[in-house]
C-alpha cells in the first residue's frame, strides 16, 4: 500500500469518477486504474462498484474511507510539524467550547498561550458540545472541545479528560457525604433543557437505575445556575473544575454522586479535511498543558476528599 494509493483513493471517492479524478489528479486514467487495483489486491476486496454514471463505495470501500482520511490527515501534521519548527507560530485560533470547559480551562490557555506564543490570536466561542462539533464541521472553528458522544469519523479526536460530575448546591443544604443518584428525586434542581449533554448524560445515568429527578428550573446558563445554586435555590449537577473558585471560596460545595458515579469523557476535536498550522498546533499544546495542570490542582471535594478529574496523556 502506497501513500499515493490513498490520495488517489480518496480523491476517486470524493468525484464519485475515476475520469474525474484523474483529471483533478493531472493522472492518466488508465495509470489510476492500475493503483486503485493494486490497493484492491493489497486489501483483499473491492472498493469500489462501477456503473454506468461512475462509482460508488463498497462496504469495504466505506470503512476504509475513514481510515485514508485520517491517514492523510496524520501525514500532514507530521509534514507541518518538521516544517513548522523552524517557524514562530502566529495567527489566528477559533477554538470552539462548552461553557463548563470555558470555565475550568479558557482562562489558563488564554495566560499560558500569551507567555509562550504571544503572536498567536486566540478567539473562543462557546456554546453546547453538539452546536460546537457542527461549527467545526462546517469550517467556523480550528479546534474545538466535546463530549466524546459528538464526535464523528469527519473529526480527528483525542481524549483530553475525564470528568466526574458532582451535585453542586449552597452550604446551607445539608446533605450526607455522599448523594446516590437515586436520592435526587428529593433534591429540587437546576439544569440545562434537553437536548443538551449534560441533561442527557444525568438523566440516562439516573434513569438507568430506575430513578426520577427533580427539575425544578431548566435553564441554559452556566452562570445562571451556579447563582441559583450559591442563592440555595436548587442545586444543579457539574464538573467540580467549574465551580473550582466558588467552592475555595465557600460559596458552593460539591457533593460526589455515587451509585453510579456520573462521569464524561472530553475530547480534544479537529476537522479531518483541514490540515493543521502551526498556530493550530501551538493551541492544541497548549489546552492539553492546562488540562494536565489543572487536573493536578483541582482541589479534593471538601466532603469526600477525591480528585475529579483524569487528564489524559499524551
Amino acid at each position: 500500500m502506497e501513500m499515493r494509493q490513498i490520495r488517489y483513493f480518496v480523491e476517486i471517492a470524493g468525484q464519485e469518477s475515476f475520469s474525474r479524478a484523474a483529471r483533478k489528479l493531472a493522472v492518466a486514467q488508465p495509470a489510476l486504474s492500475r493503483q486503485i487495483r493494486l490497493l484492491e489486491q493489497a486489501l483483499g476486496s473491492p472498493l469500489f462498484y462501477r456503473n454506468g454514471r461512475g462509482v460508488t463505495l463498497t462496504a469495504a470501500g466505506e470503512l476504509f474511507l475513514g481510515h485514508a482520511r485520517e491517514i492523510l490527515q496524520r501525514v500532514a501534521v507530521a509534514e507541518q510539524d518538521v516544517l513548522g519548527l523552524a517557524s514562530t507560530p502566529k495567527g489566528e485560533v477559533v477554538l470552539g467550547l462548552p461553557p463548563s470547559v470555558s470555565a475550568a480551562l479558557l482562562r489558563s490557555v488564554v495566560v499560558t498561550l500569551a507567555e509562550k506564543f504571544p503572536f498567536v490570536q486566540l478567539r473562543a466561542r462557546e456554546g453546547f458540545s453538539a452546536n460546537v462539533a457542527e461549527w467545526l464541521l462546517a469550517g467556523e472553528l480550528d479546534l474545538a472541545i466535546v463530549y466524546d458522544t459528538h464526535c464523528t469519523q469527519n473529526t480527528l479526536a483525542d481524549e483530553l479528560l475525564v470528568e466526574q460530575l458532582f451535585l453542586v448546591h449552597s452550604p446551607s443544604m445539608t446533605l450526607p457525604r455522599t448523594v446516590g443518584v437515586r436520592e435526587l428525586a428529593d433534591i429540587p434542581l437546576v439544569l440545562p433543557a434537553r437536548p443538551h449533554g449534560l441533561r442527557t448524560l444525568v438523566e440516562k445515568s439516573v434513569h438507568s437505575v430506575g430513578g426520577e429527578l427533580n427539575i425544578r428550573f431548566e435553564i441554559d446558563s452556566l452562570t445562571m445556575m451556579k447563582e441559583l445554586a450559591t442563592d440555595g435555590v436548587a442545586a444543579t449537577i457539574l464538573p467540580l473544575g467549574a465551580v473550582t473558585r466558588e467552592v475555595e471560596q465557600k460559596l458552593l460545595e460539591a457533593t460526589p454522586l455515587i451509585s453510579p458515579k456520573i462521569t464524561r469523557r472530553m475530547m480534544l476535536a479537529t476537522a479531518g479535511n483541514r490540515p493543521l498550522e502551526a498556530a493550530h498546533r501551538a493551541v492544541l499544546r497548549v489546552i492539553r498543558e492546562v488540562a494536565v495542570n489543572t487536573s493536578a490542582a483541582v482541589p479534593a471535594n471538601p466532603r469526600h476528599g477525591r480528585p475529579e478529574a483524569t487528564a489524559a496523556s499524551g
